[in-house]
C-alpha cells in the first residue's frame, strides 16, 4: 500500500457513512455492535463519550444507543470519528460495519464512488449573553443606562375603569 493510501475497509466504510441513510446506517453498526462483543463496545462508548461530551448515561449494552450516537456524530461533524476514535477500534468498527449483512448490501455504488468528504460547516457562532446585556444596561449610566431611564419620566397607561 502506497504512503497515505486509505485501506479498501476505511473507504467503504466511508462509502457507507457518506451515501446510507441515517437508518441504514443505524441498521448496519447495530449489526456491528453486536458481533464487536461488550468488552470493544465499552471502548468504543468510553471513546464516544470522550469525543462527544454525550452519551454518559448509556452502557455498553444499549447498542441501539449507541449505534445512533455514532451515526449522529459522523452525520453532524464528518470524519469526528474516523479521525478521533483509536486506529485499532475505528479498523474493527469499520470491518465489523462493512462486513455487515446492510453494510455489504450497502455498498452498492462504491465502484463509481468519487471518495470525497463533505465540506465541513463552520461553527456558530455562540448564543448571545442576554444577562450580560441587561446587566450592561441596568450598571451603565447615561442615554443607554438606568439612569437615563429614571431621568426621563414614562408615559402611565390611562386608569382601567373598575369591573361592574
Amino acid at each position: 500500500m502506497a504512503q497515505g493510501a486509505e485501506p479498501q475497509v476505511l473507504r467503504e466504510y466511508r462509502h457507507l457513512l457518506r451515501t446510507a441513510s441515517a437508518d441504514w446506517q443505524e441498521t448496519a453498526h447495530r449489526h456491528a455492535l453486536w458481533r464487536l462483543g461488550p468488552r470493544a463496545r465499552g471502548r468504543l462508548l468510553t471513546e464516544l463519550q470522550r469525543l462527544l461530551l454525550a452519551g454518559t448515561r448509556l452502557g455498553p449494552d444499549d447498542v441501539h444507543a449507541v449505534a445512533r450516537l455514532v451515526v449522529l456524530a459522523e452525520r453532524r461533524r464528518p470524519r469526528l470519528l474516523l479521525d478521533g476514535l483509536p486506529a485499532d477500534l475505528r479498523d474493527d468498527l469499520a470491518t465489523a460495519v462493512v462486513t455487515s449483512p446492510t453494510g455489504r448490501m450497502l455498498a452498492a455504488g462504491l465502484d463509481v464512488w468519487d471518495g470525497t468528504d463533505p465540506p465541513t460547516r463552520p461553527e456558530p457562532p455562540p448564543e448571545p449573553d442576554h444577562h450580560q446585556r441587561w446587566h450592561e444596561q441596568r450598571a451603565t449610566p447615561g442615554e443607554a443606562g438606568e439612569l437615563s431611564v429614571l431621568a426621563q419620566p414614562q408615559p402611565h397607561p390611562p386608569p382601567r375603569p373598575p369591573h361592574r
